[in-house]
Order: C-alpha cells, then sequence, then structure tokens
C-alpha cells in the first residue's frame, strides 16, 4: 500500500471549513480513481495544522494520481485560506487495525528523519519491539508506519479511543522514541497529536 501525505496550515477558525471541503471534493474524486483505497484527514482544531492522507494499491496508481493531489491540495489550501506545508509520498510497511478505522478517534503521530539505510532496522524495531507494548494499552485501536525509502523519513501513527487513553499510554510509550531514533539513524522523534476528522479505508486490517 501507497500513500501521499500533505500538511496544510490554517487558521484554527477554518478547519471545520477545510473538513467539508476536504470530505465533499476530495474523498468523492479519490473514491472514483483507480487504485484508491480511502482517505485520512487528521486535524488540529487548536493550531489549524491538517494531514490529508490518500491510499493507493500501487506506485503506479500513486502516481497516476498526482494530478488529482495538485488539484485538491491547491484548492483546499484557497478554501480555507491556508499554506500547504509539506507533500510526501510513502510506502506502508506496517499496519495493525483490531478496531476500524472511524472519526473521532485520536491518533499521536510520531515522525522520525532518519537515515534512508538504516529503515528496515526502524521497521524491525516497531515489529519485534514496540508494537506488542503499544497494543496492550487501553484505548488501543491502530498502529500504521510508513516510509519514504529515499528520504528515511518514516512516520508511526497509533490511534486511540479516547485522548484521555491517548494520554494514559504516553508513559508507557515515550520510552520507545529513544530506541527509534537510534535504529533510524536519527537524533529524535517529532512527536505530534491529532484528531481524525474522517478516516475511509480499504485494506486489510494487518500488512
Amino acid at each position: 500500500m501507497y500513500g501521499r501525505m500533505t500538511r496544510l496550515q490554517s487558521s484554527p477558525d477554518a478547519v471545520e471549513k477545510g473538513i467539508a471541503f476536504f470530505k465533499e471534493n476530495v474523498v468523492p474524486k479519490a473514491r472514483t480513481t483507480a487504485g484508491n483505497a480511502g482517505a485520512i484527514l487528521l486535524v488540529d482544531r487548536k493550531s489549524g495544522t491538517a494531514i490529508g492522507i490518500t491510499l493507493w494499491e500501487t506506485t503506479q496508481a500513486l502516481n497516476a494520481s498526482e494530478q488529482l493531489g495538485i488539484s485538491s491540495r491547491t484548492q483546499g489550501a484557497a478554501a480555507t485560506g491556508g499554506s500547504i506545508v509539506d507533500v510526501d509520498r510513502y510506502e506502508q510497511v506496517l499496519v495493525d487495525r483490531p478496531q476500524p478505522p472511524k472519526a473521532g478517534a485520536f491518533v499521536r503521530l510520531n515522525t522520525v528523519a532518519g537515515a534512508p539505510d538504516r529503515i528496515d532496522s526502524v521497521i524491525k524495531f516497531m515489529q519485534k519491539q514496540a508494537l506488542p507494548l503499544i497494543q496492550a494499552q487501553k484505548g488501543y485501536r491502530a498502529t500504521i508506519m510508513n516510509v519514504n525509502r529515499l528520504t528515511g523519513r518514516s512516520t508511526v501513527s497509533t490511534v486511540w479511543d479516547t485522548m484521555a487513553d491517548l494520554e494514559a499510554s504516553e508513559p508507557k510509550v515515550s520510552g520507545l522514541r529513544r530506541d527509534a531514533a537510534d535504529a533510524a539513524g536519527a537524533s529524535d522523534v517529532k512527536v505530534e497529536v491529532f484528531e481524525t476528522a474522517f478516516a475511509e479505508i480499504k485494506q486489510p486490517s494487518k500488512v
């Protein structure tokens, strides 16, 4: 599975407008595009940050959808008065989803800017050491790991039923970040928290 992740920044009072645009414009177009496997929107209502994600079955489908991506993010930024901060394309290498995707869940997004030749080490660390500990926490819904093998950047998203569950899991999982950074050849891990504003995923619950 492959994906395109677009980060937009707008004012907090434009978040609802951005959610409506994503649901009414991005999702219907993505659904009718060959090879699409779903769409996700993460938002931080306090900061005005939004991350729109479209999923694709193959690299060919991802590449063929580039024009959709360009028009969606350009129109989305215009609709919210925001700006495009970053666009990344990635391979999805780990999915553990014991609970179905839903709007209203909360996501801890961990981003590591590592070395390209250390990607497989990070994947192994997540599979063997980190995932079992994360799975044992109350309110756990999913773990998704994405990697960009060209740049070395990887993201790990853990999904939780409530904000309280996410916060309660923090002391248990925070120690994993130092080891993850070491495995990636990175200096640290960037951590952000988002609300899932929209989630429609057509893929197996484990990858």
